[in-house]
């Protein structure tokens, strides 16, 4: 049965800057409106891209947070690669999230939501918890997040199958295989990139109105 209205999916690549060669994935499927939002790792070789700018995508920072910072050195840490993203991209960041989800752990979640209520940024959010938090504080977040790879892709079009009110995130990692690298995502990049690119996956977007995170 056809959905009676399209739902909000912003589909957000994550990663960029990590390698030339998975930058290259992700810029070709902005240019194919498949990618419509990407966040950045700032301290990263490739961080700077003029290409992505070209795209109508929101731009995120892809926060790279260690639980062992010291509590003091948290906010500080925030800052300074939000700092850093202003100075690549001449703007704030159209989100946070967190390289492995960083950004909720439990002792850098508090310090996520109170740096975002400065700046009034979006966070990613995982769960319900999150959500809530977020929200109590005033901030937006997507209502779902679709987390996938693949060796789980079943789970990208089931979820995608379902009737659901409100703006889903789905999140990727798309790229071409990079030998320099030493990510352990690395060959399924250029798999995922492959999913992304296909037939059955844009016709599954055709149920869906694609935004990003700051049109959202």
């Amino acid at each position: 049965m056809p959905r009676s209205k399209r739902e909000k999916l912003i589909i957000n690549a994550d990663d960029f800057g990590l390698s030339e060669n998975f930058n290259k994935g992700i810029l070709e499927l902005a240019d194919r409106n498949i990618v419509t939002s990407t966040s950045v790792l700032v301290d990263e070789k490739h961080a700077l891209s003029k290409d992505i700018r070209k795209h109508p995508v929101s731009i995120g920072l892809h926060l790279d947070l260690s639980e062992n910072l010291e509590d003091s050195a948290i906010k500080k840490e925030i800052g300074r690669q939000i700092r850093k993203f202003v100075s690549l991209y001449g703007r704030l960041p159209s989100h946070l999230d967190g390289h492995k989800n960083c950004h909720l752990i439990q002792k850098i979640f508090p310090k996520i939501i109170e740096v975002a209520k400065k700046y009034n940024l979006p966070i990613r959010s995982i769960n319900d918890k999150n959500r809530i938090a977020i929200r109590e504080a005033g901030l937006r977040t997507p209502s779902r997040l679709v987390w996938w790879n693949v060796e789980y892709k079943h789970v990208l079009f089931q979820a995608l199958q379902k009737d659901y009110s409100g703006v889903t995130e789905l999140l990727c990692h798309p790229g071409y295989f990079d030998p320099k690298s030493i990510s352990s995502y690395n060959k399924q990049r250029e798999k995922e990139l492959k999913i992304l690119r296909s037939v059955k996956f844009k016709d599954l977007l055709k149920n869906f109105e694609l935004v990003n995170y700051s049109n959202t």
